[in-house]
C-alpha cells in the first residue's frame, strides 16, 4: 500500500510540474513550402497551429508580412519575366515588319517605303514591345527584391523554431491520464 501512494504521490507531483498541461501537438520540426509551413510529417499547418507553435507575437510580426513580401515578390516576377518575353517578341516583331516594308532608295538616293502603313505598324509594334520590355524589367528589379526579403523573414521563423525545439522531454496531462513525449 506504501508503494502506490508513493508512485501516486510522484504521478501528482510530476502532473502539477507540467508544462504543458493541455498536451497540444506541436511539431518536432517545421520546414517551408513556399509561404506555408509543414511538420515532420508533411502536412502543411493552419495559421492556428503555427501561432500555437511559434507564439502569435512572431506570427502577427514576421509571419504576416513575409508572406505578402513573398507572395507579391513571386506574383511580380512571373509578370516580369512574361513582360519581357512579350516585349522582346514585340519588338523583334516589329522589326521584322518594318524589315519587310523597306527601306528602298532610288536614283535621287531618297529613302522610301512599299507599304507606309506596314512601316507605321512595325514602328507602333517596336513602340509597344519597348514598353512592355520596360515595365517586365521594373516588376523583375522589385519583385526579385521583395520575394528575396519575404523568404529570408520565413526561413528566420523556421529556424528559429527549430533551433528552440531541437531536443526535449514533456510529461504533461493527455486525455487518458499522462503522458511522456521525449522530442529529438
Amino acid at each position: 500500500m506504501k508503494k502506490i501512494l508513493i508512485i501516486s504521490g510522484i504521478i501528482a507531483a510530476f502532473l502539477c510540474l507540467a508544462q504543458n498541461a493541455n498536451a497540444q501537438y506541436l511539431p518536432t520540426q517545421i520546414h517551408r513550402d513556399r509561404a506555408n509551413f509543414v511538420d515532420e510529417r508533411g502536412r502543411t499547418l493552419s495559421d492556428s497551429e503555427l501561432i500555437d507553435a511559434i507564439g502569435a507575437d512572431i506570427f502577427q510580426e514576421t509571419v504576416v508580412g513575409a508572406r505578402k513580401q513573398y507572395t507579391a515578390g513571386r506574383k511580380l516576377l512571373v509578370s516580369g519575366i512574361a513582360g519581357l518575353g512579350v516585349g522582346v517578341a514585340g519588338m523583334l516583331g516589329g522589326a521584322a515588319i518594318i524589315a519587310s516594308a523597306g527601306p528602298h532608295q532610288n536614283s535621287n538616293n531618297e529613302v522610301y517605303f512599299d507599304d507606309n502603313d506596314k512601316a507605321a505598324t512595325g514602328g507602333l509594334v517596336v513602340l509597344l514591345g519597348s514598353v512592355a520590355t520596360a515595365l517586365g524589367g521594373t516588376a523583375l528589379s522589385v519583385g526579385i527584391p521583395l520575394k528575396v526579403i519575404g523568404q529570408s523573414r520565413l526561413n528566420w521563423v523556421e529556424n528559429d523554431y527549430n533551433e528552440r525545439h531541437a531536443a526535449s522531454l514533456h510529461l504533461g496531462a493527455t486525455p487518458n491520464g499522462v503522458g511522456l513525449a521525449f522530442r529529438f
